[in-house]
């Protein structure tokens, strides 16, 4: 897992290498006629020397790190960085690193912790020097607030402070339009010290980060054995996917259709007209209001139920802590993890009862015909074999790799007009001598993501497909 790969901006290829800066206008010199004097004699006048931007003269050491934010940006991330100043004048690079890939510092924290750790070992004496580079809200009006959201991306702010002077901020605004980035350069510097900064040269292979510290989920047991870890950088995108398809999710805006059934079904007494547009005959759109949070979510129907024992939790808190991934046995012999699609409102009883019955059910992100049931090792299985494993390109989001019986299914449609379209199906992940049910689950797919034509009852497929469930009523 890479240093900065939980603080990328959400469009990674919106932006363009293209980054001129924009010219600051000087005034023009005038240049005065030489005049030739024999009688009297005029001595003559010192040549001014050009004013030094004592300010630029400082920074400048860390010009390494202001092209490295630029360079950064230009792929897509927005990773507050720092570097420090040693004693004997050298400049080396500091990052908090991502220990797993569920927990991010927030871009505020990870500026508040670097500025207190600074700070410590600037009036120490171990360090001479420390800027802290930044997006911010900063548009050459003072706001160097770390930038949060979309809209807030404005400028990458340098905070600093050498010894003996005070502490500083300075910025490089910047302007997205027609898929480009311009930076509007630093208003303090001349034209050409900003072209200095941009035109600095990074040296390839170098490591610039020679320190960093680990930042590792919060956990904690709570008094019911229940471990709780966190996570804060999760969402809902792959599962929409999985409902509207993956192609038609690129290149219709749904999430503008989500957002006004979520605003529709917010006002009170629209009756049948608010439950035909979240209620289908497999799937519902379930609404969530609160205070903190409002959100929708797919909840494929099914009445399947499994006993189950709570072992941890994994609460979103870019959700409010009001979305989760719950894991433990089931049946007390395997494993199942699950995107609780009721976590909002029975958040206290999974922190608090670990002995559960819930609705299993699924949403298949992809689906093919399996035919080789040799394993990668050269084992052969029998022809009934399944198996379900945990997903590696989507860990903590309760996914798994798949190889099912399709015992049965049937065609279903989603939204008011029939659009989107798809089957129930039930797949039997676990097959036992002599339960037929131990662990067959009902699972929506949609159309467009199946790689096969045609379903026939007791076929084997593969696939992908994200687990979800609640505490049964």
């Amino acid at each position: 897992m890479g240093i900065f790969d939980f603080f990328k901006k959400k469009n990674n290829s919106q932006e363009s290498v293209s980054t001129p800066v924009q010219e600051v206008e000087m005034p023009e010199e005038k240049v005065a006629e030489e005049v030739v004097e024999t009688i009297p004699e005029i001595p003559s006048q010192p040549i001014e020397e050009p004013k030094v931007n004592s300010e630029y003269e400082k920074i400048r050491i860390y010009n390494d790190y202001i092209v490295y934010s630029i360079a950064l940006q230009l792929r897509g991330e927005y990773t507050p960085l720092a570097a420090f100043e040693k004693e004997n004048g050298q400049v080396e690079g500091f990052v908090y690193m991502v220990t797993e890939d569920a927990y991010a510092l927030p871009p505020q924290q990870a500026v508040e912790k670097m500025e207190e750790k600074f700070e410590k070992e600037l009036q120490e004496g171990k360090i001479k020097s420390y800027m802290i580079l930044y997006h911010s809200q900063f548009d050459n009006d003072g706001n160097h607030n770390p930038a949060a959201q979309e809209g807030e991306f404005k400028a990458i702010s340098l905070s600093y402070h050498f010894e003996g002077a005070d502490k500083a901020k300075t910025g490089l605004p910047y302007i997205f339009e027609n898929q480009n980035i311009t930076y509007k350069g630093f208003a303090e510097f001349s034209h050409e010290e900003n072209n200095e900064i941009m035109n600095h040269q990074l040296i390839d292979g170098k490591e610039y980060f020679t320190n960093t510290e680990g930042i590792a989920a919060p956990e904690t047991t709570n008094e019911a054995g229940i471990i709780v870890r966190k996570s804060n950088v999760h969402n809902l995108i792959n599962t929409w996917s999985g409902v509207f398809g993956h192609e038609n999710f690129k290149t219709k805006d749904y999430a503008s259709y989500l957002t006004n059934v979520l605003m529709q079904s917010s006002v009170p007494d629209q009756g049948e007209e608010n439950k035909n547009k979240t209620e289908f005959e497999d799937v519902k759109f379930k609404t969530i209001f609160t205070e903190e949070l409002s959100t929708i979510i797919p909840e494929v129907k099914t009445d399947y139920t499994l006993d189950f024992e709570t072992r941890s939790v994994r609460e979103w808190e870019n959700a409010l802590n009001l979305q989760a991934i719950i894991a433990g046995p089931a049946r007390s012999t395997f494993g199942v993890w699950f995107f609780a699609t009721d976590y909002a409102e029975n958040r206290n009883r999974y922190l608090m009862q670990p002995h559960l019955n819930v609705n299993i059910s699924g949403i298949v992100f992809i689906l093919d015909v399996h035919t080789n049931t040799d394993l990668p090792d050269g084992t052969k299985m029998s022809e009934d074999f399944t198996t379900y494993v945990p997903s590696q390109d989507l860990p903590n989001y309760a996914c798994f790799d798949f190889i099912a019986t399709l015992v049965d299914f049937k065609e279903t449609e989603l939204l008011e007009d029939g659009s989107i379209k798809g089957y129930i199906l039930k797949l039997k992940l676990i097959t036992h001598e002599e339960r037929e049910d131990f662990f067959t689950i009902d699972a929506f797919i949609n159309k467009e993501n199946m790689r096969l034509e045609t379903l026939t009852k007791g076929m084997k497929v593969t696939g992908a497909l994200q687990l979800q469930g609640k505490i049964a009523e």
